[in-house]
């Protein structure tokens, strides 16, 4: 799901899925943005509460994380045209 190496910022990923995930970090409930450059954070549709789900991407492996955030918290959303 990771861009590939040929992306800027380069992650180690091969785009397989069609999904070209980048490091946008993640901006904090207090304003200020962390991770830029090194992890992906993506709102999901579903809400837990105060909370929302979603899923990280990490620059240094593999795997598809799933965490809840606070709803104030930003992180990056996938539009898709539904035809």
């Amino acid at each position: 799901m990771k861009s590939s190496g040929l992306d800027s910022p380069a992650w180690n990923g091969t785009n397989s899925s069609g999904f070209s995930g980048l490091a946008g970090g993640v901006r904090g409930s207090d304003g200020d943005f962390y991770y830029g450059g090194v992890s992906g954070y993506f709102w999901s549709a579903s809400a837990n509460g105060s909370y929302a789900w979603g899923r990280r991407l990490n620059g240094v492996d593999t795997a598809v994380y799933r965490m809840s955030s606070y709803r104030p918290v930003g992180s990056s959303v996938r539009c898709v045209l539904d035809e």
